[in-house]
């Protein structure tokens, strides 16, 4: 048996976060690209304040770094599970230092804890109460959302998941989560997102 270091002098491991996040459908990820350009085109918002990947977040887990084991955990669990379908609400915001965040939120809620609670208790995650939506964008002027109310604005209305992106960050890291890889619903397992 190899051992590291850290293992053979006591050093402690290091531990992450792994969020697996909830993606929608091809379809729903162009309707959003559709949605950007009006944002930026018409109302002014940049490229930066957009979602650079749509997802809806659910719960994690916090454990020693081991990406291998972790997507492996995952897969076995998603192979056992059909794609869900996700239904929008209005569009709405969150409240933040420099701006609002705009999301979509989401309609039928108690499919998605269902299956979260599932989820978790087979990676040993952490279950928490969520608030489920999918973010637009950040960091937006306030007065903006009500020129965003125009019904001449078409917002996604629902999605299929049938996969999930897993993001990384080491506990104590700055900057943003990392994708460490793709998982799909029925044990498949990509790269990266396309």
């Amino acid at each position: 048996m190899k051992e590291t270091q850290g293992e053979l002098f006591g050093a402690p491991a290091v531990r992450c976060e792994y969020y697996p996040v909830l993606l929608p459908d091809n379809l729903v990820r162009s309707e959003i690209a559709g949605l950007n350009t009006i944002l930026v085109e018409e109302f002014g918002l940049k490229q930066s304040q957009l979602t650079k990947m749509p997802h809806i977040s659910i719960n994690g887990v916090t454990c020693p770094e081991d990406d291998l084991k972790v997507l492996g955990t995952i897969t076995t669990f998603l192979s056992t599970q059909n794609p869900l379908t996700i239904e929008f609400s209005e569009v709405g915001y969150f409240t933040g230092r420099g701006g609002i965040t705009l999301k979509l939120g989401v309609q039928n809620s108690q499919p998605l804890v269902d299956f979260d609670r599932l989820f978790m208790t087979s990676i040993n995650g952490k279950i928490t109460k969520l608030n489920l939506h999918l973010t637009l964008a950040r960091y937006v002027d306030r007065e903006l959302f009500e020129s965003l109310q125009n019904p001449g604005i078409i917002y996604p209305k629902s999605c299929v998941c049938s996969s999930v992106a897993v993001l990384k960050k080491c506990v104590g890291e700055k900057g943003a989560y990392r994708n460490i890889g793709v998982v799909e619903f029925g044990g498949g397992r990509e790269e990266e997102w396309k």
